[in-house]
């Protein structure tokens, strides 16, 4: 009985292989320490120092820079801000590192803007968009970040409030949300278990969890809860009750989006298109772009059409931006 070719030699062809890889993986060094540390968990660990490793390497080039910042004592109030934006973004950096990052973008579109056209208006332009890029991006994380949270606040009071239907205490009930939610809320819900087991009062922990989140929707709910460990009552019931009015306003803000997001786009287009333009005819043609910035006209021009620029920006973001 003659065998097909075919199948013996796929066969085969894959036992040679297997035959050739064990053999590979005998004679490598870290063959049996790599087997052991991935099932004692030091694998995990290694990789895990590893990566630690590379970040401290980051942070020391870049603490240089920090620490002269922090050294020069300035900016103290803007440095409050991005402190408290970096707590609400849940990034772990200092506000002396972000502001240095956002130095070193500034020159490196500054010496973009050198490279495109020697005017100096466009690189004025490009330094000032380096300067704001990290914050936009922070801003977006940010932002991000809250809408998540916000879309989770009614499965966490729901948690909560039948953690506390089956009797479980208060403290009970966050380890409840820290385990059965996934995301931005466990990571605070996680801060606020952590707190509260350190020997931090609650009502302090509730009140650091609302203001390192920011949130409305998140400051309603610890309310309530505050006024019923002063007063009493049925905190079930109240959370419950809450749930619903967040469910509501989480819809009229999804409607409110919806209708305003033409305002938005228009925005979006009042504010980048004439930077776009600019930089166009700057490429096109410098001879024309060069008298706005030489001819006294030009330069009260260009003052005039940033202040315009900047109060049709506020204009468009107060008729857009709805409280519910």
């Amino acid at each position: 009985m003659k065998l097909p070719i075919l199948p013996v030699l796929i066969v085969l062809g894959i036992s040679l292989w297997v035959l050739l890889y064990q053999v590979f993986c005998l004679f490598r060094k870290e063959k049996y320490t790599s087997r052991i540390k991935l099932y004692t968990g030091q694998l995990e660990t290694a990789g895990r120092d590893e990566k630690q490793k590379r970040h401290e390497n980051y942070r020391q080039g870049l603490g240089m820079l920090a620490r002269s910042i922090e050294k020069a004592g300035i900016l103290a109030g803007y440095k409050a801000n991005i402190r408290k934006k970096l707590v609400r973004a849940n990034i772990l950096m200092k506000p002396e590192e972000f502001i240095s990052i956002s130095l070193i973008v500034l020159c490196v579109f500054a010496f973009l803007g050198i490279l495109l056209s020697g005017n100096i208006l466009i690189i004025a332009i490009m330094a000032v968009i380096g300067w704001f890029a990290p914050l936009f991006i922070l801003n977006r994380k940010i932002t991000k970040r809250m809408k998540i949270l916000n879309n989770q606040l009614g499965d966490t009071i729901a948690i909560l409030s039948n953690a506390l239907k089956a009797g479980h205490s208060f403290f009970q009930a966050v380890d409840s949300v820290c385990r059965e939610l996934k995301g931005p809320m466990a990571d605070e819900f996680s801060k606020l278990q952590k707190e509260i087991s350190l020997g931090v009062n609650t009502e302090t922990a509730l009140e650091n969890m609302v203001n390192r989140v920011g949130s409305d929707d998140l400051e309603l709910m610890v309310t309530a809860v505050l006024i019923q460990r002063q007063i009493g009552g049925n905190l079930a019931e109240i959370l419950d009750n809450i749930s619903e009015t967040i469910r509501l306003r989480i819809r009229a803000k999804g409607e409110i989006r919806t209708m305003t997001a033409q305002g938005r786009m228009s925005g979006w287009i009042i504010t980048l298109l004439p930077l776009f333009l600019a930089l166009a005819v700057s490429i096109i043609n410098p001879d024309q772009m060069r008298v706005l910035v030489t001819h006294p006209i030009g330069i009260i021009m260009i003052v005039l059409a940033l202040v315009m620029e900047f109060m049709g920006i506020y204009m468009v973001r107060k008729i857009i931006n709805i409280e519910v």
